[in-house]
């Protein structure tokens, strides 16, 4: 509802339903690492995500190798970009290992 989607990702694509998917299906601590990874903040803005400037975006990040890249962030842009991977396994299983690398920006 309150997320914005970039370089040829819309609402109705089956990666960003898969993306969707995998956040319900995180526990709470990997949620918030999620929230952390994308936007350097481990909690929600106080009033909510409408709130979050810029928006939260999921931007299409295809630059090459497919299932074989992880996701990364731009923080100051609230960005996550996200391969298409090919299966909704795939994504879960690169998501998860980006977020609890704990890397930073050395995943850049």
């Amino acid at each position: 509802r309150h997320t914005v989607y970039s370089g040829g990702y819309s609402a109705g694509d089956a990666v960003i339903a898969h993306f969707w998917r995998a956040v319900r299906e995180m526990d709470p601590d990997d949620q918030a690492r999620l929230l952390l990874f994308v936007t350097s903040a481990p909690r929600a803005p106080l009033l909510g995500f409408r709130y979050l400037n810029p928006a939260f975006c999921i931007h299409k990040g295809d630059a090459q190798g497919g299932d074989d890249r992880l996701p990364s962030a731009s923080t100051c842009m609230n960005m996550l970009k996200l391969p298409s991977y090919s299966s909704f396994d795939k994504l879960r299983e690169k998501l998860l290992a980006s977020i609890q690398s704990n890397a930073g920006f050395d995943l850049s």
